[in-house]
């Protein structure tokens, strides 16, 4: 008897929480999210759900937004080498929400990275290694038989699955705004691109390709034609499709590329304005790390009036 009536009081709490509960998971991963996020709708849904030819790299994507906003931009984030979803900036997550926008972290190949391929005799033969690596990575639609990635494993094509996966599954959060119904590609121009180190890197390229809300790349990559002088990339040189004042850069003026990723910003004809020398110490000590300020402008707190700058307003 107390029994039964234990489980008539308690099932109606669990079915409560379930409906209420605004996190959808399709994944045993866990992502911890302060109580800050309690008022944001956050899905998670795997590649191969989005896209049932996706074989690799199937860890989630994680979208995060507030449903009293219909209209707001999408801000896109792309992680560094050998990153994954399942390890999120969530401070500088938070601020972009504050900010207005809603965020989707995309989950793509981010293993090898270019510095990882692009190296020795590799680039010694081909001087144009970085740009056909990210383009690869990026787009999908080339041959470059460095990296295993297939077309379906590409940070585009995974973009446009998860959107029209999206609309189809979340009504509420209107995601077809951001298709091109026309041509089926994504509507660059409500989608902004934030990146750390490979992911601030592929960040650059796609505004060289397309013209995109925003750009902010946290120590965005450095990319050589030349490794033993250091020689920068040569599509650093080419022109931005993106409007060079929507296009924001941070390093670590004690990061190991420091001197590279300045002249990188200014190739890129970045606004002196939009680029951010960080100066500040270690958030903490990291052991056995040959680069430890290498994250520090997206993962330090301090910089948050510099993150909000970068960001402007998502409506």
């Amino acid at each position: 008897m107390k029994k039964k009536i234990f489980f008539s009081i308690i099932l109606p709490i669990i079915l409560l929480v379930l409906i209420v509960n605004p996190v959808i998971g399709i994944t045993a991963q866990s992502i911890n999210h302060s109580a800050d996020f309690a008022r944001y709708k956050i899905l998670k849904v795997r590649p191969s759900e989005a896209d049932p030819t996706v074989r690799n790299w199937d860890s989630v994507h994680v979208v995060y937004y507030d449903r009293a906003i219909k209209n707001n931009k999408v801000l896109l984030w792309l992680t560094g080498t050998n990153g994954s979803t399942n390890n999120v900036p969530i401070s500088f997550f938070k601020t972009a929400l504050d900010q207005g926008y809603r965020i989707i972290a995309l989950s793509f190949i981010s293993t090898p990275g270019v510095s990882q391929v692009c190296v020795g005799n590799k680039l010694s033969k081909d001087i144009d290694c970085a740009a056909e690596f990210r383009r690869k990575r990026i787009y999908g639609d080339t041959v470059f038989s460095s990296i295993p990635d297939e077309y379906q494993d590409a940070i585009v094509p995974r973009l446009i699955k998860l959107l029209q996966y999206l609309s189809k599954n979340d009504k509420e959060g209107f995601w077809s705004q951001y298709l091109n119904q026309s041509t089926g590609k994504p509507v660059w121009s409500d989608i902004a691109l934030a990146g750390q180190s490979q992911g601030g890197g592929m960040a650059e390229f796609i505004a060289q390709h397309e013209s995109v809300a925003r750009v902010i790349s946290f120590s965005g990559g450095w990319d050589y034609s030349d490794s033993k002088t250091k020689k920068i990339a040569g599509w650093y040189f080419k022109k931005l499709i993106t409007r060079p004042e929507n296009v924001f850069a941070t390093y670590h003026v004690q990061e190991v590329a420091a001197k590279q990723l300045d002249k990188i910003n200014k190739t890129l004809h970045i606004p002196a304005d939009n680029v951010f020398a960080l100066d500040q110490p270690l958030l903490k000590q990291k052991k056995s790390n040959n680069n430890p300020y290498h994250t520090e402008g997206i993962k330090n707190p301090v910089y948050k009036p510099i993150w909000i700058k970068m960001l402007g307003s998502g409506l």
